[in-house]
């Protein structure tokens, strides 16, 4: 976790910005009780935005009368008992929400992957549709223990005048470019010239007096001028509805898109478990109801990109390791009797993480591939010491017998300074180190487990690799004399 905590609100379009900063005084008054009651000095320093709102996932920051924003500095993580997840329940549980309020969240910095646990990108043709089906998915997402700071980046903006072409409009052959290009002209403005004034571009244009631009009434009297020549009363040719706008519209791929975004409080649930949920119940059947594309973005794709790639690597590492192998032994079985270690390790790195509670996580996977190479590394002592015995001679169960007792104490050795070594990291409790724990669980747990299975299992192995070369010598050596 990281040091800042983010609070942002986002009011209603053409909400007063004094109710917005009264709503942070609330929030200041909040913050101040949680702190005290959590024990004090807890809080290096808060700076109060009005008009502006940003969290820790987006790289720019939102800005307009509506938004206000708090930002927490908190003490050093290893400097204080209290989580930043236990800061945030407390504080959220003090906080009335006003009328007026679109969203309010609270989020935390953090380090890793950027981006929200949960980032569901939603594509369509219609931004009415998108907005409702990105409603429906935060009002699942609510229903849902641990989620928090749930918004989406298609915020209402204030009420709008939509336009049509009527029929005697197109008759006249007006479209809505061509109204729209004349509306524009008048209001916002054409640019008829730029000249020079000293070291400054002074830019000169031409549009209706501020008086006229602010009144509904100078619509109803707007002359559009019609291609054939002369002009006609707006509200004759145009039909005009009330209907409320979008603050931000956003495309992804040249396509219409709405972000809802969450976060996930890891003690009451699990980021990859809402995901796959999601993917298999409900996102489907709002792609159907809504006629929308469904997808992730944030820390599930990057996971799932890494994860993809990560699963070539595994092969391709198998592929090495099994090639060295039999480089190394001359022979296409033994290197199988070896890497047949490599599943013990990763049973006891999956039972390792259920014991501690840890979720699996890319760094566990990192710590699995270097657990296979040691692994290997004790299955090779067994395997090396049982060819040199049958080298000599001596008959296979015997050999058997002699690498598993007289190579006992190098396996030994060699999985528990590892494992005595990554202990200490198992049972750190600084914040800085903490990120490091899923990777050695992996190591030390299913070197632990593989350690074991492998002076059981291997021999058996050995046992049964000698069986099958003698039935297969036998075979050819009957080959031959006929």
């Amino acid at each position: 976790e990281g040091p800042k905590i983010y609070a942002n609100a986002r009011f209603t379009a053409g909400t007063p910005s004094d109710v917005v900063a009264s709503f942070l005084d609330e929030l200041n008054r909040t913050l101040d009780e949680t702190e005290a009651d959590l024990g004090g000095d807890l809080i290096v320093l808060d700076v109060t935005r009005l008009g502006s709102a940003s969290t820790a996932g987006r790289a720019s920051a939102q800005t307009a009368e509506r938004f206000g924003s708090i930002q927490v500095e908190m003490t050093s993580p290893d400097a204080r008992e209290v989580r930043n997840k236990t800061f945030m329940r407390e504080w959220r549980d003090r906080i009335t929400l006003p009328a007026g309020i679109e969203t309010f969240t609270l989020s935390e910095s953090r380090t890793g992957p950027p981006g929200n646990d949960i980032d569901i990108r939603l594509t369509g043709a219609s931004a009415d549709i998108l907005k409702q089906a990105g409603q429906d998915v935060a009002e699942q997402l609510k229903q849902l223990p641990g989620i928090n700071a749930i918004e989406d980046d298609m915020p209402y903006g204030q009420e709008q005048l939509i336009y049509k072409i009527k029929g005697q409009g197109e008759v006249l052959g007006l479209t809505v470019n061509n109204v729209g290009r004349q509306l524009r002209a008048a209001f916002d403005g054409r640019l008829v010239q730029i000249f020079q004034d000293g070291d400054d571009e002074v830019e000169v244009r031409v549009m209706l007096p501020d008086k006229e631009r602010n009144t509904l009434a100078t619509l109803e009297n707007f002359m559009v001028r019609i291609p054939q020549g002369g002009s006609v009363p707006l509200s004759s040719v145009v039909e005009f509805e009330a209907r409320r706008g979008f603050d931000v519209l956003r495309h992804t791929d040249s396509q219409l898109a709405i972000h809802i975004t969450a976060n996930v409080d890891t003690k009451l649930n699990n980021a990859n478990t809402i995901i796959a949920d999601l993917k298999a119940d409900f996102l489907p059947e709002l792609s159907q109801r809504y006629g929308v594309k469904a997808g992730f973005e944030g820390r599930a794709e990057d996971q799932a990109e890494t994860i993809s790639e990560m699963k070539q690597g595994l092969v391709l590492a198998m592929i090495l390791i099994y090639l060295i192998l039999a480089w190394v032994f001359s022979s296409y079985g033994w290197p199988l009797v070896v890497m047949a270690a490599i599943p013990f390790g990763l049973i006891g790195a999956l039972f390792g993480h259920a014991v501690m509670g840890i979720d699996l996580t890319i760094l566990s996977l990192f710590g699995i591939f270097g657990l296979s190479g040691i692994v290997v590394n004790d299955s090779i002592i067994l395997v090396t010491f049982f060819k040199q015995q049958r080298e000599k001679g001596i008959e296979t169960t015997e050999a058997i017998i002699n690498a598993a007792t007289h190579r006992l104490r190098a396996v030994l050795l060699t999985s528990l300074t590892t494992i005595g070594g990554l202990t200490p990291l198992l049972f750190e409790t600084s914040r800085q180190a903490q990120f490091l724990i899923p990777m050695a669980v992996s190591i030390s747990f299913g070197l632990m487990f593989a350690t074991v299975l492998v002076l059981l299992v291997i021999p058996a192995l050995l046992s049964v690799h000698e069986s099958i070369a003698e039935k297969f010598m036998d075979r050819s050596m009957v080959a031959k004399e006929s």
